[in-house]
């Protein structure tokens, strides 16, 4: 899967419930609410969270493939020049290379053993890998299929495209982190006060939780909060 590791659907749904389980009975005993308030956001804390985990390993685990990616074509490029055909390049930097590119290009190599074609192996992996960096390798391998060409060129010239992309990327990065430390902050106030409230004057908060108007308004709260989040977060990204 994406994030690198072999999960089934029924280890995530175990583990989801799990954190329900535990979440639940966490705000139980340490913010003193009531069972059915205290289901209801520990089931909102074990579904988002273990949701939000994965999705991060796969976006970390993506970002790392493609920050060797440009390095990994480097070799490809030398084993052309001397001789290789794409496959046994592609072979040889699987083995040359670090994680994650060298394990998702050892499958390759597995595959191949198999007898199944490169190109359905590179698009397995475009699956796993969804950055358009990769997809574009895999074009350029297409295009000098039909066309013919000087591979080593084309692939040096990607080469090239992907690092100035990859600078590019961390100058916005750059540009954008004051935006995202505002989101983290005004984010996080909210569940701060709430917190704060909760451990030093509950009977001042507790009503919002054991009235059926209080949760109303709290869902309301936690809607809008997310909303309010995703829109900070979308206007802080930037799409090179």
């Amino acid at each position: 899967m994406r994030s690198g590791h072999d999960i089934s659907v029924g280890q995530y749904m175990m583990g989801t419930l799990g954190a329900i389980a535990v979440a639940t009975v966490l705000i139980m005993i340490f913010i003193h609410l009531s069972f059915t308030p205290s289901l209801m956001f520990g089931a909102a804390a074990g579904i988002l969270i273990p949701f939000w985990f994965i999705g991060r390993m796969g976006r970390r685990r993506g970002a790392a493939f493609i920050g060797l990616f440009p390095e990994a074509i480097d070799l490809m490029v030398r084993a052309l020049r001397a001789g290789l055909p794409i496959s046994e390049a592609i072979v040889n930097a699987g083995q040359e290379i670090g994680d994650p590119v060298g394990a998702e290009f050892r499958t390759i190599e597995a595959g191949m053993r198999l007898g199944r074609d490169l190109d359905s192996l590179l698009w397995d992996i475009a699956k796993r890998i969804t950055a358009p960096e990769f997809r574009f390798f895999i074009i350029a391998l297409n295009v000098q299929r039909e066309t013919g060409g000087n591979l080593a060129e084309t692939l040096s010239n990607l080469s090239e495209v992907l690092r100035r992309r990859r600078a590019m990327r961390a100058k916005a990065r750059a540009m954008a982190s004051e935006a995202r430390a505002s989101t983290a902050i005004l984010g996080s106030l909210p569940i701060l006060v709430t917190v704060i409230l909760m451990l030093t004057s509950p009977t001042y908060i507790t009503p919002l939780f054991s009235d059926l108007r209080g949760l109303v308004l709290v869902g309301i709260a936690v809607g809008m909060l997310l909303l309010g989040i995703g829109v900070m977060t979308k206007m802080a990204k930037f799409e090179i």
